[in-house]
């Protein structure tokens, strides 16, 4: 009886065997699966633990642009309202300067009005001064006509003197005779003395009237002396009106000008103090806009200190989740990894070789896209041991990896951080996020031309139990 129990659990035992082994293989393949989210998980909380440092970063600069931006917006105003006052100042500047000129047009109008009445006058003046310069020469030419004539009338009594002389000396040879007649001559020589005294009065009457002409033309003379320095005095006083009168239109040049230019100013100041009216209320407007965009600024000021402490609760969330995830990796500890591995050295030397030779011979220091898809595509193909192949940038992102890559950034990745500090270096074995199966990483850095790191390349070689 005793024989045949033990017999019966024998044979249970044998015959739960395999499923016993199944479910500790399922129990294998769920701790790889939570191993490997896991890994996912730090390394997408160590993602946005670098996004959430960078917002706060961003945020720190935004605090201080929005501070910066409050100062320089206060300073904004206070010179803005400084201005305005200095454009209300120059507006009233403008409108004195208007008022100003408006008066300057009004008198230069009327000095214009008071020298046109004056050029009239003196154009009359002008006049009047060429016809009494006429006058004078139509009376010179009286004059010369005059003493022309006094002199024949000279030159007529001269002759009548002489035929009195003669008339004289006639009488005296008649009185002569007559008294040699004796009585027959008496009679005539009573008409020979008639005519003597008649001869004797028209000599007086000729020296007189010779000594009245000689008065006569020494007046004329010196009448004609005087109207010639009269008239030469027209002539000077006519040039000297001529001279005053071409300076008269000149300075009326002058004036017309002035008066457009006081017009154009009287213009210009009304234009310019319109022009600084609306500068003015612009000026306010930009005030009211500033004081409003203090406003805004305060209030982005307060979103940034609110934004600021969200990300310091992400932070202190990323801490509290990177901890779980240690803690769950060590729960679940890695007993299913104490199996016998094998790892052959042969072929991690001989991948780290063929990375090697692919760096020194393709420009993947470029980081471009395209060109690490088309070599790392070809360097896959042709390793058939190496189950995986990528690259990244220093800050961590993939900049090609096939399989395509199952981390969000690769900074949490031992081969990562040794890579990037330049070493070549080989992991422990691990579950891969592309395959999740068991595997070993082989990565090394990529150097420029200069010797610069500049990116990290890595290939996962695939393990057998």
């Amino acid at each position: 009886m005793i024989f045949a129990r033990r017999a019966e659990r024998k044979t249970r035992r044998e015959s739960d065997w395999p499923r016993q082994e199944e479910k500790r293989e399922e129990q294998k393949q769920i701790a790889r699966q939570i191993v490997v989210a896991v890994d996912q998980l730090k390394a997408a909380m160590e993602q946005m633990k670098l996004a959430a440092l960078s917002l706060n970063d961003i945020s720190d600069s935004s605090r201080n642009s929005a501070a910066e931006l409050m100062d320089h917006s206060e300073k904004t105003v206070e010179y803005i309202e400084k201005v305005a006052k200095k454009m209300r100042a120059i507006e009233e500047a403008a409108k004195e300067i208007a008022a100003s000129s408006n008066d300057i047009h009004a008198s230069s109008r009327q000095f214009s009005e008071q020298w046109l009445h004056s050029w009239n006058s003196l154009e009359t003046l002008q006049k009047e001064i060429r016809t009494l310069r006429s006058h004078h020469e139509t009376l010179l030419k009286q004059m010369n006509h005059l003493v022309h004539h006094s002199q024949r009338i000279n030159q007529i009594i001269s002759a009548i003197g002489e035929i009195s002389q003669k008339t004289k000396i006639l009488s005296l040879n008649a009185n002569i005779e007559a008294a040699r007649a004796g009585e027959h001559g008496r009679g005539f020589a009573v008409v020979a003395r008639e005519i003597g005294m008649l001869a004797s009065q028209t000599s007086e009457a000729v020296q007189q009237t010779q000594d009245i002409l000689s008065l006569i033309q020494r007046e004329i003379a010196a009448t004609t002396d005087i109207v010639r320095e009269e008239t030469k005095q027209i002539d000077v006083e006519e040039k000297e009106m001529e001279a005053i009168m071409a300076f008269l239109h000149s300075l009326q040049r002058q004036l017309n000008d002035m008066t457009d230019l006081v017009s154009s100013s009287v213009q210009s100041a009304s234009g310019q103090s319109d022009s600084v009216k609306e500068i003015a209320g612009l000026l306010e407007e930009i005030v009211q806009l500033s004081r409003e965009n203090q406003r805004f600024v305060e209030r982005v000021t307060a979103d940034m200190n609110e934004q600021h402490e969200s990300v310091g609760q992400i932070l202190r969330i990323n801490e509290a989740l990177q901890k779980t995830a240690e803690e769950l990796q060590q729960t679940i500890g890695r007993d299913w990894m104490r199996e016998t591995i094998s790892v052959d050295d042969a072929v991690v030397k001989n991948t780290i070789h063929k990375l090697s030779a692919l760096l020194q011979s393709a420009p993947l220091e470029q980081m471009d896209e395209a060109m690490h898809r088309r070599v790392l595509d070809q360097f896959l193909s042709q390793n058939g041991e190496i189950e995986a192949v990528w690259s990244n940038r220093l800050d961590g992102t993939f900049v090609y990896s096939n399989p395509p890559a199952g981390l969000v950034n690769a900074k949490v990745r031992s081969w990562f951080q040794e890579a990037s500090g330049g070493t070549v270096y080989v992991s422990d074995p691990y579950v891969s996020a592309l395959t999740k199966h068991l595997c070993v990483t082989v990565s090394a850095p990529i150097t420029d031309y200069n010797g610069q790191i500049v990116g990290v390349i890595g290939a996962d070689l695939a393990l057998s139990k």
